[in-house]
């Protein structure tokens, strides 16, 4: 058949593909209720793809031919592409990459091994420098974001199955030890948490009636409008019947120990997050409410386990986890909560909260039941959906579940408001939107096997959520006068919507960062990155002079814009402006993440940006490299920065590329020498094995780029726009900062660690290389 006389096709590719119904309008019903893109592929690709007809021939004879063709294309492409032999080697345990350029790529790629055959066989799309220590370079500022959570980038099986399964950082944790206060305290192990704890010695952690009360009213005043985890006038009720008909005893009869520890949970929200004149007036100072915040959460997790939630499952059990999300990242909690959220999504679909419909559809007598499990459920994709980017896969699939949003509503009556009237469910709806984008990202990231395609999608995702941000935002979030009516949430919403959206702007270029200082075909994903972290750290010094809650994005988000700022410093003159900006902003970031007395995040975080900013002022106190030289090593050229903004080529000896490495050893080595060592055996193993690589000189490379122009993330006019010290009158030293040998004590013990080949957990050794 004439394929010039096919009837041409209106369904649209999505409905095609998942062989549904199409209105045949774009965009079409179906993709608009899904949020998906809706296009319609061309006629005449379809026809010019189809496969002209093959005469049958004997399989065994074609397997034949083609594997001798493999094998030809193999020797030559090993002639060819073979690298000199003082090429770097990815098996050093310190590695070295040189930026990847055009010319350098294609005079290094070495040939296709089996298994990345069967890769492109399968359509997967592998990048030419696909070992984990290059992943890990490309990944540089994920995983130091990653080291101030205490979590990992995503491992591959061999790094967590190796030969040697008992060793390594894999078998380690980056959470603080919940079994702290043994350690702390041996005279008083008696009063050691544990799971075979009696109720009656965590009754001694609940506050006094009064303070129990003021802390769970302060939750659902300030803090529930973030998490919208449960029910506030619902659970003021059940609070009121613990206390007096049931004497306030978790031991009674009729209390439910999955509900307790829900109680638990929201009292160590309130402990973390509170700012220090609230706490004081609840009787409790900084070191103490440090050590209550712990054993709080600590309680919630004992009592979840003493009332086996994982087989008695429960509404209480999901509320708790979602209510922990609160604590669990300040705490140093992140890698178990991780896995305490994918069991609250397992039991909450056990539940059936993932087929609650919409509210359009509830009886009267149990809208406030099903509208908090529409609240949990938001919550739960929430949290897995921006969790991506640790494991690159998600839990929660859009067609999967029916449940809608919930409604903007007061708890006083449950009616549906306007979006543009805040309520305690105003922040969440909209976070629901926003965080709607990143699973269809990466699905289309997946589906994709170039880097044409995938920066395509990165582009159109871009847009999304600027649209997003900047059309479809309630009114009462944006910047206009408030309304003494208003909640005194709104003004924290608008900081905490400014602060997670420019992230979010983040996270779609995510992929593309570090090549953004490289190749200058995503310099729009560098100006993008650099505005959003301007944005990010300004939100945040506006937010620390209000009298709000000291939430964990504040400190996780600034951490990871002022390590974007300082991985661009490595790319740009001392002598440039930004240059100057940037380390100001990222000071700034410092000063501000100390004054918290409960955040691990901070804690961690002041310890990388310290580092990082001692090893930059070491690289730019080395002599510049000269413009040119004769090719010491035969590599291809690589891109540095001039005056003109332009991009030229630049051929490196190994002397420069020296001097302008990112030493990862010497940062591990830092941290440890900063830190008080427990287990000396083991700091001293570590240590000399550390000295020892590091002065064979392995160092990571990178390479200077140009700077690109400006772009405008925020408005210039409006008051997040400070007087910004100026850094060149104050050269940093790490000395300067004696009180980082304390950093992280109050708040628990660290993992320890042995050396290992990848980048990745070198990187991860910065944080976690020994007790602190």
């Amino acid at each position: 058949m004439n394929p010039s006389a096919q009837r041409k096709r209106l369904a649209c590719s999505e409905c095609t593909r998942r062989k549904i119904k199409c209105d045949k309008v774009l965009p079409c019903r179906n993709c608009t209720r899904r949020g998906s893109a809706c296009y319609r592929n061309e006629q005449h690709r379809r026809a010019a793809l189809r496969s002209p007809a093959i005469t049958p021939a004997d399989p065994a004879v074609l397997a034949d031919n083609l594997t001798a063709c493999i094998r030809d294309l193999q020797e030559t492409l090993q002639a060819v592409r073979k690298p000199p032999s003082s090429a770097c080697d990815f098996q050093d345990s310190a590695v070295s990459v040189a930026v990847d350029t055009p010319v350098d790529t294609a005079n290094a790629t070495p040939a296709l091994s089996e298994s990345d055959h069967r890769s492109r066989q399968s359509g997967t799309y592998t990048h030419a420098l696909s070992s984990p220590e290059s992943v890990g370079v490309e990944d540089a500022a994920t995983i130091l974001e990653f080291l101030a959570w205490g979590r990992r980038k995503v491992s591959t099986y061999d790094d967590v199955v190796g030969s040697d399964t008992n060793s390594g950082p894999s078998r380690f944790s980056g959470d603080v030890a919940l079994d702290q206060d043994a350690a702390a305290d041996p005279a008083a192990s008696q009063l050691h948490l544990s799971d075979q704890s009696s109720l009656s010695l965590l009754q001694l952690l609940l506050p006094q009636k009064q303070s129990t009360v003021a802390i769970v009213r302060y939750h659902c005043e300030c803090l529930l409008w973030y998490h919208g985890s449960f029910h506030g006038l619902v659970f003021h009720k059940e609070l009121d019947l613990f206390l007096n008909n049931h004497q306030g005893l978790i031991d009674h009869s009729g209390v439910d120990l999955q509900w307790v520890a829900l109680l638990f949970a929201v009292l160590a929200a309130s402990m973390a997050c509170a700012p220090r004149p609230v706490a004081s007036s609840w009787g409790f100072e900084d070191q103490e409410r440090a050590t209550m915040a712990q054993r709080c959460f600590k309680a919630a997790l004992i009592c979840l386990n003493r009332a086996n939630y994982t087989a008695y499952h429960s509404m209480y059990a999901v509320q708790c986890i979602t209510t922990m999300t609160m604590s669990a990242h300040m705490l140093g909690h992140s890698n178990s909560h991780s896995v305490m959220l994918a069991s609250a999504v397992r039991i909450s679909q056990s539940l059936g909260f993932h087929r609650l419909g919409s509210s359009s559809e509830d009886h009267p007598a149990n809208t406030i039941k099903r509208e908090t499990g529409r609240r949990v459920w938001t919550e739960l994709c929430i949290q897995d959906w921006f969790s991506i980017p640790f494991s690159e896969t998600y839990l929660i699939r859009q067609l999967d579940f029916n449940t809608d949003k919930p409604r903007n509503c007061m708890d006083e009556d449950m009616l549906s408001l306007p979006d543009e009237v805040p309520t305690i469910m105003t922040y969440h709806r909209f976070l629901y939107d926003i965080a709607l984008l990143m699973p269809q990202m990466h699905d289309d990231l997946s589906r994709s096997n170039t880097m044409y395609a995938k920066y395509e999608h990165v582009l159109r995702y871009d847009t999304r959520m600027r649209t997003l941000a900047s059309k479809h935002i309630p009114q009462c979030l944006k910047s206009v006068a408030l309304e003494p009516s208003w909640p005194r949430y709104v003004p924290w919403a608008r900081h905490c919507l400014t602060i997670s959206s420019a992230h979010k702007i983040i996270m779609i270029h995510r992929k593309f960062l570090w090549q953004s200082f490289t190749n200058p075909a995503f310099n729009f994903t560098r100006k993008t990155c650099i505005a959003a972290s301007k944005t990010i750290i300004r939100a945040q010094k506006q937010a620390a002079k209000d009298d709000g809650p000291d939430l964990w994005i504040y400190h996780a988000f600034s951490v990871a814009a002022s390590i974007i700022l300082c991985l661009d410093m490595r790319f740009r003159s001392p002598s440039d402006s930004e240059y100057r900006e940037h380390h100001a902003l990222i000071r700034d970031t410092i000063s501000i993440l100390c004054q918290s007395e409960t955040s691990m995040i901070a804690k961690r975080g002041v310890r990388i940006l310290r580092l990082l900013l001692q090893l930059e002022q070491d690289r730019i106190s080395k002599p510049a490299p000269e413009q040119t030289h004769p090719d010491a090593r035969g590599e291809g050229p690589s891109i540095i920065a001039t005056n003109d903004n332009s991009y030229r080529y630049h051929r490196e000896t190994s002397i420069d590329g020296d001097k302008l490495a990112l030493d990862i050893h010497r940062l591990v080595g830092q941290v440890f020498s900063e830190q008080e060592v427990v287990s000396q055996q083991s700091s001293s193993n570590f240590r000399e094995k550390l000295y020892q690589q590091n002065a064979a000189g392995q160092r990571l490379g990178s390479t200077l780029v140009s700077s690109p122009p400006n772009m405008t993330f925020y408005d210039s006019d409006n008051n997040n726009n400070w007087p910004w010290p100026d850094s060149t009158q104050d050269k940093y030293d790490l000395r300067r900062y004696p009180e980082d040998a304390a950093m992280g004590t109050a708040s628990g013990v660290q993992s320890r660690f042995a050396m290992s080949d990848s980048l990745e957990d070198i990187l991860f050794l910065a944080q976690n290389c020994g007790p602190g």
